[in-house]
């Protein structure tokens, strides 16, 4: 395959790395598709986000494979690092989401798709044109780690009605041995303030499932709830005390040690999350949503044994 033009090389994300994006010069995130095919791990009802999220019926969750980020901790390791997964075209992956709207999905949730936000609202705007979307459609969530450029958030305008980022860290050196992002909280920021012009409200329908807005999700690290608090101050110096903001406990062990961070090796303590909680509370936000420490199991994670097949979930 020949190199691509510099023109045509990728700088989608916040390192535009451009990478040609082939399966010989992937981008850092992984990807090689440039122009317009996905790679995805799974298509499947997911029932383990936020209550107003996955509802009763849970969520119509495409799990797209590759990340901009490097996270240490991360759950789907396979699927962000190990390139686990399909290569689909829209056409394709269109037709795979059919069934989680014939199955009752509350949404459509795009779980890691930044590296892909150039091919999204095209995509998008062929499957709201299909006969099983119009017969249904539900809200479309961008389900992402909040390091993405504002352009690219900007670019979704129209497509996407609620915005489930995450704000990971506040230190540059946490977030850089962690991640290999020492530059995320503020480019985080910019992305979810980016988020916020799109949908500055959170607005729920009558049996309490979210419509549109932006959640953000913040997992508290086991020793590191002081980086936690420093995250909590900064978004509160801009975003509205009702905003709804996740605080997670479901940190789970990974098999593989981590140098230089003993403790990672073990799970959040109850009083580590007290003091997070606490510390939300008294910075105003009035939109908490806590977690019971039993979620701290791999049991959550979704199974990406089972390849995609077009048509399933």
């Amino acid at each position: 395959m020949p190199s691509a033009p510099q023109a045509e090389r990728c700088t989608l994300c916040p390192r535009a790395c451009g990478a040609e994006r082939t399966p010989e010069s992937p981008g850092f995130c992984g990807a090689d598709e440039l122009w317009r095919d996905f790679r995805v791990a799974r298509v499947m009802l997911h029932h383990w986000e936020e209550p107003f999220i996955c509802g009763s019926r849970g969520s119509g969750a495409v799990f797209f494979s590759g990340c901009a980020l490097r996270c240490t901790f991360c759950q789907n390791l396979s699927v962000s690092q190990g390139r686990s997964g399909d290569r689909i075209s829209p056409q394709a992956l269109a037709a795979a989401t059919v069934p989680l709207l014939q199955n009752g999905a509350h949404n459509l949730n795009l779980v890691t798709p930044s590296h892909y936000a150039d091919r999204v609202p095209a995509w998008l705007d062929a499957l709201k044109a299909m006969p099983a979307w119009r017969a249904r459609p539900v809200p479309v969530v961008w389900n992402s780690g909040a390091y993405e450029t504002p352009a690219a958030i900007a670019a979704l305008a129209g497509s996407v009605d609620i915005f489930l980022p995450d704000m990971k860290f506040a230190s540059p050196t946490l977030a850089g041995e962690l991640a290999a992002a020492p530059d995320y909280a503020p480019v985080a920021l910019a992305a979810i303030r980016a988020m916020l012009r799109l949908q500055p409200d959170a607005v729920f329908a009558a049996d309490g499932l979210l419509k549109r807005g932006v959640v953000i999700r913040h997992l508290v690290l086991p020793g590191h709830w002081r980086d936690s608090l420093e995250v909590l101050r900064l978004l509160a110096a801009f975003i509205p005390a009702r905003t709804p903001l996740s605080l997670m406990c479901q940190y789970t062990p990974q098999e593989t040690h981590l140098p230089g961070h003993p403790e990672l090796d073990r799970r959040l303590t109850t009083w580590e999350y007290r003091q997070v909680l606490d510390a939300a509370l008294d910075l105003g936000f009035t939109h908490i949503l806590g977690q019971d420490r039993t979620s701290a199991s791999a049991a959550y994670t979704p199974d990406f044994a089972e390849r995609l097949r077009p048509g399933r979930c």
